[in-house]
């Protein structure tokens, strides 16, 4: 792509980002007295492109808002730059949702479906109910058979299918990202993946297990398996010496809130400080990560409103905005 196409296409991101919320509107939203009253703040931000919908069905108005944002993020994105990964995570979550729904034989699996991402996942999904994986790519192929192979043994498990798809679908990332110069894709990716051991890793060790995080470890991050040897208070001392005190920090105190909350802003913040370079990939990325963050704050606070859980419940769990 040229510099000119990737200056066109983060102005067009300057424009769009006119549609963050703002930090006002989601306090205001997270200290409303009900569901209805929280959600007219998205009514008045015409989030969705404006889709008017009743406020208990919240969750139509954000998965239209999520697909405008993909189909944007897919029409605007630079090609090279490592920015495909993010279609591959799409079309890994839609594998997933649509092979479990083969094995449990649900004709409709659409509900679990993320938007589209290099392929229409309404069109695998009749390919891949019919056994036909040849639209798909050499590692997608491979996981699927082992997960044939798998369920002809007996293993039904749906762990085993999440396991299996995303070990497959965070080495197709990574791949990709090999010829990529910029520094922020393959630090977001990794960033990820060490987040996704450290949380499976704490999790084993609380239900005193480690064969679940052995079985579970994703290669790809800056922190190796090896990192992870030992007992749980010995890594976390650890992980206090590494590019995540934070993390460290609240998962000795058990707080997994706070873990996550962190997670959330320290992905955000690999692209926050480079959004106004226009010779950059960082603006599109870091809309793209912003918006997605901002869809799971709305989602959640929607969740708790509903079920009328305590305002500081909700405060904590807040996140940073881009916005």
């Amino acid at each position: 792509m040229s510099n000119n196409s990737l200056v066109y296409s983060n102005a067009r991101v300057k424009a769009m980002e006119n549609s963050f919320l703002t930090n006002e509107k989601i306090v205001r939203m997270a200290y409303s007295d009900s569901l209805e009253e929280g959600f007219r703040v998205l009514l008045e931000s015409s989030y969705g492109g404006g889709l008017v919908v009743d406020a208990k069905d919240y969750d139509a108005l954000l998965q239209t808002e999520d697909a405008r944002v993909s189909e944007f993020v897919l029409e605007a994105m630079p090609s090279g730059q490592g920015m495909e990964s993010f279609v591959v995570k799409n079309d890994y979550h839609n594998l997933k949702a649509i092979v479990k729904g083969k094995y449990m034989r649900l004709d409709d699996v659409d509900f679990m479906l993320m938007p589209k991402g290099s392929f229409d996942p309404k069109e695998v999904k009749d390919m891949v109910y019919a056994d036909d994986y040849s639209v798909l790519t050499d590692l997608q192929k491979t996981a699927l058979l082992e997960i044939d192979s798998a369920r002809a043994n007996g293993n039904t498990s749906p762990r085993f299918i999440d396991l299996t798809l995303d070990k497959a679908c965070y080495k197709e990332i990574m791949s990709s990202l090999k010829k990529v110069k910029n520094k922020f894709m393959p630090k977001y990716w990794q960033t990820n993946i060490d987040m996704m051991n450290i949380s499976c890793f704490v999790r084993a060790c609380n239900a005193g297990d480690k064969t679940l995080f052995d079985e579970s470890f994703i290669d790809g991050g800056k922190l190796e398996k090896r990192f992870f040897t030992g007992e749980l208070s010995g890594v976390l001392d650890k992980l206090a010496y590494t590019s995540y005190p934070q993390i460290a920090e609240a998962l000795k105190t058990g707080d997994f809130v706070a873990f996550e909350r962190i997670w959330d802003n320290t992905l955000l913040n690999i692209f926050k400080d480079e959004r106004n370079d226009i010779f950059s990939v960082a603006p599109i990325a870091g809309f793209y990560v912003a918006k997605k963050i901002e869809i799971k704050i709305v989602r959640m606070i929607c969740i708790l409103l509903k079920n009328d859980v305590d305002k500081d419940v909700i405060r904590d769990r807040l996140r940073e905005l881009y916005a």
